[in-house]
């Protein structure tokens, strides 16, 4: 035990007076928040009014769809938004110009269409007297209209239309109004038999954002195992270690080094956040009822150092039996898989997290470390479950950790020659970790 602390107290406190853990640690939230908030900056500066045209027939009728989408522009969809969010959107006439045109002839279109190839408006909407009565009409701009787009110009002239229906048997403007007001449908989550905080889209983020610590911490922490294993054994510094230190405490003490170390540059991102990113993000009506749980914290950092523990093993094996970085990369994108798939597994955790196919893959112990927390986020499962995950992981990393000791000890010693299956076999029967 004496000798995993002293290996443990070596890795960390190498690592942390490194130049470049400083650098890291203060500058990738700056670099972050930069790359995050750059391209809106540049996106806005060169934003510019769209000028469109309805080309109708009846000028009421016109006039009324271009009441209609000033007052509700594309990206306004949520009718729930507080007065502070609708504050902060931009005003409709500063996104779009919209002149209306009466004169719905052949000629006209040619015209427009004209007008659209010299860059003197952006598109038009044909709301002629036969589009409208076959219930086809047609958008003509320089760019496709996207989904948003068409789902904006298709309500507008649909709610016109249905006003336009009902006035026309006689029902008072106040009375249309009421018929054509859409339902809202409030969405309240239950957690632990109470009525839970917190918006979707806050709940998304936190998932999202936790999630890709864990992502990136272990695979960044694992590589730099590899790498760690990699220079000692090129170096021969692993002889000299192994003369007073066994294999198994020499990979337990790098594991948990490096694991520290992780934990030192997350917690102090986390104390910037804090300081500096949260009174900004509160600012955001969409971000300020992001609220993260004590036990969403907890489960946060189980899975962390168990998820470490799993990977970082793994790759501390690929050290021990390559010789070069080169081939460690080479091998590595075996280990990377998992993390990938578990990736890629969020969407199906946010639609049904309870699901089958969601609960059989966070029990397995090389997706549970992201998606049984993702689940633990969206809607905290049956605690049997969430023991039995932490159980199979503890397993599976002790395991793990016994296979791969006994392969770390031979391989650790092997220079020049490319460690091959039958001989990795071998290491395993006749090693003794």
């Amino acid at each position: 035990m004496r000798n995993t602390w002293l290996i443990i107290r070596r890795e960390y406190v190498e690592r942390v007076r490194t130049r470049s853990f400083l650098v890291l640690t203060l500058l990738l939230p700056a670099i972050m928040t930069a790359l995050m908030a750059l391209p809106a900056k540049l996106a806005s500066m060169g934003e510019k009014a769209q000028h469109l045209v309805i080309v109708a027939s009846n000028q009421q009728f016109a006039e009324a769809v271009r009441h209609e989408l000033l007052a509700a522009p594309p990206g306004d969809e949520d009718e729930d938004a507080d007065s502070s969010e609708k504050a902060a959107t931009p005003k409709p006439g500063d996104q779009y110009i919209i002149d209306v045109d009466t004169n719905a002839t052949e000629s006209e279109r040619t015209v427009l269409l004209d007008k659209i190839n010299s860059l003197a408006i952006d598109g038009y909407l044909w709301l002629s007297n036969d589009a409208i009565s076959s219930g086809k009409v047609s958008w003509y701009g320089r760019e496709a209209a996207g989904f948003r787009e068409k789902t904006w110009l298709s309500d507008a002239v649909h709610r016109v239309t249905l006003q336009q229906q009902f006035s026309e048997k006689g029902l008072p403007p106040a009375q249309v109004e009421q018929i054509l007001t859409p339902v809202k449908v409030e969405t309240i989550r239950i957690e632990h038999g109470r009525e839970a905080k917190g918006s979707g889209t806050a709940r998304i983020l936190e998932i999202v954002v936790m999630v890709m610590l864990i992502y990136m911490a272990v695979l960044f922490y694992g590589i730099s195992v590899m790498r760690s294993v990699l220079e000692e054994k090129n170096s021969r510094i692993m002889e000299v270690l192994l003369s007073s230190a066994s294999s198994t405490e020499l990979m337990a003490g790098k594991l948990l080094g490096v694991g520290a170390v992780g934990l030192t540059q997350i917690l102090a991102w986390i104390i910037m956040a804090g300081l500096f990113a949260l009174p900004t993000l509160a600012a955001q009506p969409n971000l300020s009822d992001l609220q993260v749980s004590p036990w969403v914290l907890v489960a946060f950092a189980i899975f962390f150092l168990l998820g470490y523990l799993l990977y970082s093993t793994m790759y501390a094996t690929i050290g021990a039996i390559t010789t070069t970085e080169q081939e460690g990369q080479q091998v590595q994108f075996l280990i990377v898989i998992p993390l990938v798939l578990s990736v890629f597994m969020l969407t199906p955790v946010f639609r049904a997290p309870d699901s089958a196919a969601v609960v059989w893959m966070s029990l397995i112990p090389f997706f549970a470390p992201i998606l049984m927390y993702a689940r633990i986020v969206v809607q905290t499962p049956p605690l049997w479950q969430i023991v039995l995950s932490i159980l199979v992981l503890i397993a599976t990393e002790a395991g793990l950790l016994i296979f791969c000791a006994r392969i770390y000890r031979i391989g650790v010693l092997i220079y020049g020659k490319r460690a091959t299956l039958p001989e990795i076999l071998k290491w395993l029967k006749y090693a003794k970790a």
